[in-house]
């Protein structure tokens, strides 16, 4: 449906447009989230930076984290990604304004039996069209745009975050297992000598047979041992290439051992604020507020479409006559969607749905993230003092050891004691080789559920 009206009528529509768009803007309210009481308390001292990378004073560390953060393919997705979103963006941006196209024309004709000259005729036209936003539909579609690309930066960070983490825990593991590879070649060379003594004491006949098998058998367990480290060493590599978006094979950092030194410390304060700093909370929440923009989108539709065109053209039997007699025109059209409501209808019930989703999708999230943040704190103390203990059990293995030992050389006891003993110092320092790489891996994941050093 099409209707000329004045140009008064026109410009009146123009200036009201603003208001009238601003009638159907639904008014964006967070989620109502119901915070821990401990969260809250600490909210106005504590700090949602963790710790920085620097703490760990490993310059090694530091190197590998910066390669990893150049060289990953994921990285570099998610930046093609935020591109993609800004030229999106820009898009919707240029599909707003008016539209200005131009066409130009020209010819000539006679009549077949030559008795007349060539009629020659050029014309040229330009169309402007725009649609007035009455509703805000148009501005309601770029605040979505504009949201959406907001939040694909964040997903950049997520990435950039979840990287470090990963990047971290490989480099880690891998100086787990060089370290645990050492003590296992150790523990070998070890179960050797004590095979060298049990096999000379046997010549003698001081000992049986029996002590015989004991110690060839302890010699097989710590060599299978040692390959089944040497087999986690070469996965945590290759996972290393993943990282870095090579082949397998081209390793660029191999850690000898665990760091020895203090660990960073994490403070104890949780603020309230803490979840709002994470970048996949921001990306989640801004999502939700394109899915609102785009239930006013949806609702707009449901009203008439207000859209001026205007044209300039000229029509002349000369090309030299192609600027003496324009003609100006302009046209007002009002679509009226009444024959589509049902349809329209349900797609702002379906907008309306998807919002809903989202909301629950977000308030769902917020309370996850809370449940891994206090159980990632929760085991962060733990370790500590897991570690206590850890290390008091490994100097009280160490001394018997060294009492089995003697007591065997001296023939009080069998060599299966003085062969278990050997057992319980290693696996009492194994334990507390995990409980150091445990107290990494929990560091890194702090960092990543707090929102790394997001201010």
């Amino acid at each position: 449906m099409k209707k000329n009206i004045p140009f008064l009528g026109l410009a009146t529509a123009v200036i009201l447009s603003t208001g009238c768009g601003n009638a159907l803007r639904s008014e964006y309210r967070p989620p109502v989230i119901d915070y821990p009481a401990h969260w809250q308390e600490a909210g106005a001292a504590g700090t949602s930076v963790p710790f920085n990378w620097d703490d760990f004073n490993d310059p090694a560390l530091t190197r590998w984290l910066d390669l990893v953060v150049a060289r990953n393919n994921d990285l570099a997705l998610a930046v093609l990604r935020i591109y993609r979103a800004r030229l999106n963006e820009e898009l919707t941006g240029i599909e707003h304004e008016p539209v200005v196209a131009g066409k130009v024309d020209t010819g000539a004709n006679r009549r077949l039996n030559r008795a007349s000259p060539w009629n020659k005729s050029s014309s040229a036209t330009v169309n402007v069209s725009y649609e007035v936003d009455l509703w805000g539909k148009l501005a309601r579609q770029q605040d979505a745009a504009v949201w959406e690309r907001e939040a694909t930066e964040h997903d950049l960070d997520v990435a950039r975050l979840t990287l470090l983490a990963n990047a971290s825990t490989n480099y880690w593991q891998l100086a787990f297992l060089n370290q645990r590879i050492v003590i296992s070649q150790q523990s070998i060379e070890h179960a050797e000598d004590s095979l060298r003594l049990v096999t000379a004491r046997f010549n003698a006949g001081n000992v049986s047979a029996l002590d015989m098998i004991a110690a060839e058998q302890n010699v097989a367990n710590q060599e299978n041992d040692h390959l089944a480290l040497l087999s986690e060493r070469k996965i945590a590599l290759n996972a290393q290439s993943v990282l870095l978006g090579t082949l397998t094979g081209n390793s660029m950092i191999n850690p000898a051992h665990l760091p020895g030194g203090p660990l960073p410390r994490v403070n104890p304060g949780i603020p309230a604020t803490v979840l709002a700093c994470r970048p996949d909370i921001k990306a989640l929440e801004l999502r939700l507020r394109e899915a609102l923009a785009n239930v006013d989108v949806q609702r707009a539709q449901l009203y008439p479409a207000f859209s001026l065109t205007g044209s300039l053209g000229t029509s002349s039997s000369g090309l030299t006559r192609f600027l003496r007699n324009p003609v100006a025109t302009a046209d007002a059209g009002l679509t009226l969607p009444f024959l589509q409501w049902r349809e329209m209808n349900i797609n702002v019930k379906i907008a309306r749905n998807d919002y809903e989703q989202r909301v629950i999708d977000f308030k769902q999230a917020l309370y996850k993230a809370m449940a891994a943040v206090d159980n990632s704190l929760t085991l962060h103390t733990q370790l500590l003092e897991q570690e206590k203990q850890l290390n008091n059990l490994l100097e009280l293995a160490l001394k018997s050891e060294k009492m089995y030992e003697i007591r065997y050389r001296n023939g009080a006891t069998p060599i299966n004691f003085w062969l278990d003993a050997q057992e319980t110092r290693r696996q009492a320092q194994v334990a507390l080789d995990i409980n150091r790489y445990t107290q990494l891996q929990n560091l890194a994941q702090i960092y990543l559920e707090l929102g790394g050093d997001c201010q």
